[in-house]
């Protein structure tokens, strides 16, 4: 009872001194306000027992315009007083804190809160000392910063100094500026001291402060803090034991050309070698803000555990090794790392010796002609002449001599494609696709072409490149017209458009399978199916479904860099643009009628052109 009756005390002064009743358990209290303002009358606040400092406090509000009849109360020291006053200049809902049971340090914890855009709910509450208050606005700060949520920049006016401190919305920079006229002169401790009040404490200038000090610097910032930067860690990655910088660059001979026939296509791995050792991402390097704020440095970016065929590991170690030999490829992207076997053909392949489809490599010693079939996942390699035929690689394809397949043939291939020449043949590549010339071909690279040595041309045909076109010479004085295609960003962002129709449509089938999945499970269980041969088909379409969003995917991904590349792509003839040549950038077409040494061209370059 004796607390009870405390209570019902403190509340009747209260009642008595502000004209309302104020619950000790809830937070906010909101003091009621008159929606007309009445006239302040300081004479009349004197009388009703405000002292001289209270008085102050008051005048300084109706000067800054403030309704400072929230405030002008008996139930509140001048501490009080000051801190309702800064917080309505700050613009900030005062309700939180109007509770004039809180002291003046109480309220200063809960509005330095406020102006930082924190919940201060959990915090501004009686039962919580200032010391209390203050660790948990700081945790709260820390929350949002560390977080780069960040605030407001901050503007703060020392009411007794008039030096104002101005802070960064990400509290990494702190400036100081000393009002112009003032003819004081501050000394470095006191303006440490003054940093200090309003918790700027890390990263101070000494040269800011020793200027700050000068009075010809009266009246500009000065920088007086910088935060330290977090840093972020290294990013995880495979260390890799054999070579993939391959293919490699061809020779360049005495004549000018370029020799194809000591390209390497890829490493070779033998059954136990070390091929990969993931090496983990780094912690971030911690930083902090000018008030204090530790922050945390991101840990850099995970990869995943390798994939692949031929290859044996421990995925807890992330150490993988080849279990067969072969030829070596690693697709970064997707951590994917394969030891493909190799399938040797002695000899030719022609219509007469059949087709040579083979999963792995396939490396042919002799020439290929007529409608010989090759197939290959992974590289095809030729050493003789190419004469006709069709050759498919989910790599690369390397022709070490030339190609005149007389309009018979063609070769695809994953990524890159490489010989000494090509002539009347169709080529389509993912990646670049290389020669010394090419005469009367029809070219499809998402890639670059690329006519290497002194004598490097492209003469007639078609020949469309995403990232670009580079010749010594370019067209043909003859009649074949030389159409060269570069940048075709709108139909880039077509293929990407149905990529993204694609990946609804296996979405949609991937989901549908997955609830058939799940009830036949529960058929199952309960007994009401007993034949799993439609659950075993239900398994099988998924992998499929699987396989088809996982193709989809990396199809995806490879084509947004075929984008980045191609907004740089140009068309580059080192000696000689010949009439007749017509080029095509990014859907800007141009025939250029007369010859051009030495050029380069752009969309703005054929844009300007066409004025």
């Amino acid at each position: 009872m004796m607390i009870d009756d405390l209570l019902h005390a403190v509340n009747g002064l209260i009642e008595i001194a502000n004209g309302e009743l104020v619950a000790l358990d809830e937070e906010p209290v909101e003091v009621e306000v008159e929606e007309q303002e009445p006239e302040i009358d300081l004479a009349e606040l004197e009388a009703m027992g405000l002292y001289e400092a209270q008085l102050q406090e008051v005048e300084l509000g109706i000067r800054q315009k403030l309704p400072v009849q929230l405030y002008a109360q008996n139930c509140y020291n001048w501490m009080q007083m000051k801190e309702i006053r800064l917080g309505m200049l700050a613009q900030v809902d005062v309700k939180w804190y109007t509770n004039p049971l809180y002291n003046a340090e109480q309220m200063h914890q809960i509005r330095l809160g406020l102006e930082y855009g924190l919940d201060v709910s959990g915090y501004a509450r009686l039962i919580y000392t200032v010391s209390d208050m203050y660790k948990k606005r700081h945790a709260l700060m820390e929350e949002k910063y560390r977080n780069g949520e960040g605030g407001q920049e901050r503007y703060i006016l020392d009411e007794f100094t008039r030096i104002r401190i101005h802070l960064s919305a990400d509290l990494m920079t702190a400036w100081i500026m000393v009002p112009e006229g003032e003819e004081r002169i501050y000394t470095v401790a006191e303006l440490r001291r003054l940093l200090k009040k309003y918790e700027v404490r890390h990263g101070i200038q000494a040269d800011g402060l020793c200027e700050a000090t000068i009075q010809s610097t009266r009246g500009r910032e000065i920088l007086i803090a910088q935060g330290t930067s977090a840093m972020p860690g290294t990013d995880g990655y495979y260390e890799l034991f054999f070579n993939r910088e391959l293919p490699g660059s061809p020779e360049l001979l005495a004549d000018g050309s370029v020799d194809y026939s000591r390209v390497i296509v890829a490493d070779t791995a033998q059954p136990g070698q070390l091929l990969a050792q993931y090496r983990p991402a780094g912690k971030g390097k911690p930083g902090m803000t000018v008030t204090g704020i530790a922050l945390d440095g991101e840990t850099g970016r995970d990869l995943p555990p390798i994939t692949g065929s031929g290859i044996t590991g421990d995925d807890a170690r992330r150490i993988y090794y080849s279990a067969i030999k072969g030829y070596v490829t690693y697709d970064a992207e997707s951590c994917k790392l394969n030891v493909l076997p190799t399938y040797l053909v002695n000899g030719d392949v022609n219509s007469y010796s059949g087709s040579v489809i083979y999963d792995g490599t396939i490396h042919i010693s002799g020439a290929v002609s007529g409608k010989a079939m090759i197939r290959a996942t992974g590289d095809v390699i030729v050493d003789g002449f190419v004469s006709g035929g069709y050759i498919e690689a989910g790599h690369n394809v390397i022709l070490r001599s030339g190609v005149n397949a007389g309009d018979q043939g063609s070769i695809q291939a994953g990524g890159q494609i490489m010989g000494k020449f090509f002539e009347r043949v169709r080529l389509t590549a993912g990646g670049n696709i290389e020669g010394n010339y090419f005469l009367d071909c029809s070219v499809y690279s998402e890639g670059r072409v690329l006519a290497k040595g002194g004598k490097s041309r492209i003469m007639g045909g078609e020949m469309t490149a995403s990232a670009g076109v580079e010749a010594g010479i370019i067209g043909n004085y003859g009649s074949a017209k030389t159409v060269i295609s570069v940048a075709n960003l709108y139909e880039l962002t077509e293929q990407l458009e149905n990529i993204k129709e694609q990946e609804k449509k296996v979405s949609f089938e991937r989901e549908k399978l997955e609830e058939g999945r799940q009830k036949l499970e529960k058929l199952m269980e309960d007994g009401a199916v007993a034949d799993q041969r439609l659950y075993q088909k239900v398994l099988q379409a998924s992998q499929i479904k699987e396989g088809e969003w996982t193709e989809l995917e990396l199809r995806k991904e490879h084509l947004k860099t075929v984008k980045k590349d191609a907004m740089q792509a140009s068309v580059r003839a080192l000696k000689e643009l010949r009439p007749g040549t017509v080029v095509v950038i990014n859907g800007v077409t141009r025939m250029f009628m007369e010859a051009m040494s030495g050029t380069t061209l752009t969309e703005a370059v054929l844009l300007e052109k066409k004025k």
